[in-house]
């Protein structure tokens, strides 16, 4: 298992066979799975399908884990433009956190790093379920701006689900940084992304 970034509270890795067990599990708890464009119930099989053509076409794919190795979630960056100067954010499903919610938020943090300080991308976009205010919150506190709003543009067994869109522009990130650090990290140095770090990212999303 590759670690791509190790922050104060989290740890970014790189996805693997291995996790599908623990992603059927959190992905069809019924807090998670309602939120789901693809509500059936998840299979290990179908999982990995899933996964490894993912992987084949280019998404870079993450695990979330505290700084004791406990996964707390998954996120993803996919759909990239050509140059590979935009791409789409989500995918994000979070363990039960039990009112500590630093780790996961500072894996969200770490991966726009990633995306602006790393890889040199101009914007990430995103779409979420209009009811779905946890994830509003978490992606408002990013910096992401409203887009856009298709009603009931999601088919679900509870009905239709109307879906924001969501953009970030890397200006606005770099500005909504000083937010995101003072309240991860008041009292400890803020997380730097070493020379060889960035490169081994740069390494895992070339293939």
């Amino acid at each position: 298992m590759t670690e791509l970034l190790r922050g104060a509270y989290a740890s970014i890795r790189e996805m693997v066979d291995s996790d599908a067990e623990l992603i059927v599990e959190w992905r069809n708890r019924d807090d998670v799975k309602k939120w789901l464009i693809r509500w059936e119930p998840l299979t290990r099989d179908a999982q990995l399908r899933w996964f490894h053509s993912a992987k084949a076409q280019g998404d870079l794919l993450l695990m979330f884990e505290t700084s004791e190795g406990k996964p707390v979630g998954t996120g993803s960056i996919y759909g990239f433009d050509r140059l590979r100067t935009s791409a789409e954010w989500g995918r994000l499903c979070a363990a039960e956190i039990a009112g500590q919610p630093h780790p996961m938020v500072e894996a969200c943090y770490l991966v726009h790093r990633i995306c602006f300080d790393v890889l040199g991308m101009r914007r990430l976009h995103g779409a979420l379920a209009a009811e779905n205010k946890r994830s509003y919150r978490l992606n408002r506190f990013l910096g992401y701006e409203e887009e856009g709003f298709r009603r009931k543009h999601w088919a679900h067994p509870d009905g239709y689900q109307d879906v924001i869109e969501l953009g970030l522009f890397v200006d606005e990130f770099r500005a909504q940084r000083a937010t995101i650090e003072r309240k991860l990290y008041a009292r400890q140095g803020i997380p730097e992304i070493t020379a060889g770090y960035a490169q081994l990212i740069k390494d895992v999303l070339s293939g």
